[in-house]
């Protein structure tokens, strides 16, 4: 098993860096996850429990974000017709 330092050498983050990525409080972070809206890997079990996000997940978001306002753009066009 990984040790908390080992996770930090990988392609991973805590909670609390990947929120200080995207600019958001670490809870909504956590929030995210337990929804299911953000993928992430529970290491431990209980209280001992943490998660880690893989990087390639701010990739995802960046790409939903763009999606978003590309069909609220699409949107806005529709309603100038």
């Amino acid at each position: 098993m990984l040790s908390e330092k080992d996770w930090k050498e990988c392609d991973f983050y805590s909670i609390k860096q990947f929120a200080a990525k995207i600019g958001v409080h670490p809870n909504t972070v956590r929030r995210s996850i337990l929804k299911g809206k953000l993928s992430a890997i529970k290491v431990g079990t209980g209280r001992k429990c943490f998660y880690r996000i893989s990087k390639t997940e701010i990739q995802r978001i960046a790409f939903l974000d763009l999606r978003e306002y590309i069909e609220k753009v699409i949107q806005e066009e529709k309603k100038k017709f």
